[in-house]
């Protein structure tokens, strides 16, 4: 009955995390503002997240999700804008703990992933 509970609490904890990123996302002020000049009856809004990993220990937890916010215009040739954040926190329970860093995404050249 112990591992059941465990993976239950473990499952809440992952869900509640990515529910957090989103929000954390949504509410963000640059967000806020950028979407108000995209009324919803003129564009589709989605967000999307990945999971970056995270680690569990005494203290309680640490994750990290990508973040991606894609703005697409209903018109015809419709054109997309992507947002993508870095989010991460600790504990779900310690929501304030919650942060928000905008990134670019850049092409790596073909002969620099040996370095990584």
């Amino acid at each position: 009955m112990k591992p059941f509970i465990m993976l239950l609490l473990l499952f809440s904890n992952t869900l509640f995390a990515e529910d957090i990123a989103i929000n954390a996302v949504k509410m963000h002020p640059r967000i806020i503002e950028f979407l108000s000049n995209k009324p919803l009856s003129q564009n589709w809004v989605k967000y999307n997240q990945m999971d970056l990993g995270g680690v569990c220990g005494f203290a309680g937890c640490q994750w990290r999700k990508l973040v991606s916010l894609i703005v697409t215009s209903k018109n015809a040739n419709a054109s997309s804008i992507t947002i993508i954040a870095l989010v991460s926190g600790q504990n779900p329970s310690n929501i304030s703990s919650t942060t928000v860093e905008f990134v670019e995404l850049t092409k790596l050249a073909k002969n620099t992933l040996h370095k990584y």
